[in-house]
């Protein structure tokens, strides 16, 4: 389970590298790495891979939130409309670095110390 939902996550932060790239901004190519990074975490599959995951992937949804509201106040768009998008998107993402992680050893003691 943390390989495949380790592919997913690599999938979005192709996703965002892309993005990233075409529209030449710095918080696309953030999320990209941060989510790259808690992939590469959830596919080692390693003692300390639990706490980077979940570090990471909470990093890219500040991240992520900071852009998206930025960007929405930039374009005159509707700035709550734009957060509850952002929070359908993220929770995704969240919801697949949850379930990866929860199958991580480390047990629930790891959990206690986040």
């Amino acid at each position: 389970m943390p390989r495949a939902t380790g592919l997913i996550l690599l999938f979005y932060g192709v996703f965002h590298l892309a993005m990233g790239l075409g529209q030449g901004e710095l918080p696309w190519l953030m999320t990209a790495v941060l989510l790259g990074i808690g992939s590469a975490a959830l596919l080692l599959f390693q003692p300390w891979s639990r706490k980077v995951v979940y570090a990471t992937a909470l990093a890219a949804a500040a991240v992520g939130l900071i852009s998206q509201v930025s960007t929405a106040s930039q374009a005159g768009v509707n700035v709550p409309l734009a957060i509850v998008i952002w929070a359908l998107w993220t929770s995704l993402w969240l919801a697949v670095a949850y379930v990866g992680a929860r199958y991580l050893p480390g047990g629930e003691a790891a959990l206690d110390t986040i």
